[in-house]
């Protein structure tokens, strides 16, 4: 069974770019340009990892993470929170922050080492 992947940013070339860097295995790959509805898709999709910009169209992925990360049927999924603002790496050592974290502008080894880690965790 292919492994879903979940990808929010609102940048659309971010999003084009980890389709297309991500594209390359049989993953299922979804994406969406607005963390509105976060939750209730992450809910219904029951993704195996999110991939969410910090920064999402008027919405804070370290909020939703943390939303997630507290919610009894989510906590389990790993999210890796991807960010250019100084010092949004810090969400990773929070209470119910995100399973690892992603500078932009990224690395794609890192990205796909990333990736690989927290699906195979």
């Amino acid at each position: 069974m292919n492994k879903k992947i979940v990808i929010f940013d609102d940048d659309q070339e971010i999003l084009t770019a980890l389709e297309s860097v991500l594209d390359f295995v049989d993953w299922d790959l979804m994406t969406f340009s607005s963390g509105l509805d976060a939750i209730s898709v992450i809910s219904r999709e029951k993704p195996d990892l999110i991939l969410m910009d910090v920064l999402l169209d008027g919405f804070d992925g370290r909020e939703i993470c943390r939303s997630i990360k507290e919610n009894s049927d989510l906590k389990h999924i790993p999210i890796i929170l991807i960010s250019g603002e100084q010092g949004a790496e810090n969400a990773q050592h929070q209470d119910f922050g995100p399973n690892d974290f992603l500078p932009k502008p990224f690395n794609i080894g890192d990205l796909i080492d990333k990736v690989y880690f927290q699906l195979a965790s």
